[in-house]
């Protein structure tokens, strides 16, 4: 056993287990979260006016968006993850709506296509004062570069190699090339002849 290459291979292994460590932590397992805040945005509709609010997030594998409207008088509002289109809009479109109502909140999950639009209709023959806010929560993936994953997995793959090879060569090797030299014995006939009237004697 030589127990310096079982050092030397343990200290590969442990950097290389280090490294691959970084490598996974670095990737999708360590997500970013983004919040988006639209404050409130107010609008003043002229009678049988139409406007458009535009609610901003940040796409994401996971997402929450959180929505809230009122008004001074009953609209109709609708929520909506493209430009306005015309009725029926499609189910993947149209989030959520509401008819003749002074307000609402709805919270729905993703992902979603960002900039979601709010269209506010009045059909009074008054003027309509409302309010519209948004909270996104995103929950996305950061990602490392291909050559930098690469690099990192080539490296930690070599260095649990050569530390597996150096545990295995350390434990199954005999001897020790850089341990103490071993005694010289004398073969002069003199000592043959001395030891063969008087043999050591092992103690």
């Amino acid at each position: 056993m030589r127990p310096w290459l079982v050092v030397l291979g343990t200290l590969f292994l442990t950097l290389g287990l280090g490294t691959g460590a970084a490598l996974y932590f670095s990737g999708q397992a360590n997500p970013i979260l983004t919040t988006t805040v639209t404050p409130p945005l107010n609008y003043s509709l002229a009678p049988n006016q139409t406007d458009v609010a535009f609610l901003a997030g940040s796409n994401g594998s996971s997402e929450v968006f959180h929505f809230s409207w009122h008004s001074s008088a009953p609209l109709d509002v609708l929520l909506q993850e493209q430009e306005p289109c015309k009725a029926p809009c499609g189910d993947r479109q149209l989030l959520v709506n509401w008819s003749v109502n002074r307000s609402g909140t709805w919270e729905g999950f993703g992902p979603f296509l960002y900039p979601l639009i709010c269209v506010l209709t009045n059909d009074h023959g008054t003027p309509v004062n409302v309010s519209v806010s948004s909270r996104a929560d995103s929950t996305a993936p950061s990602h490392v570069s291909l050559l930098f994953a690469l690099i990192l997995g080539g490296g930690a793959a070599a260095l649990l190699i050569v530390g597996g090879l150096a545990v295995f060569l350390g434990v199954f090797l005999r001897g020790d090339p850089f341990g103490p030299d071993p005694p010289v014995v004398s073969r002069s006939p003199d000592d043959v002849e001395e030891w063969a009237r008087d043999p050591p004697s092992n103690h």
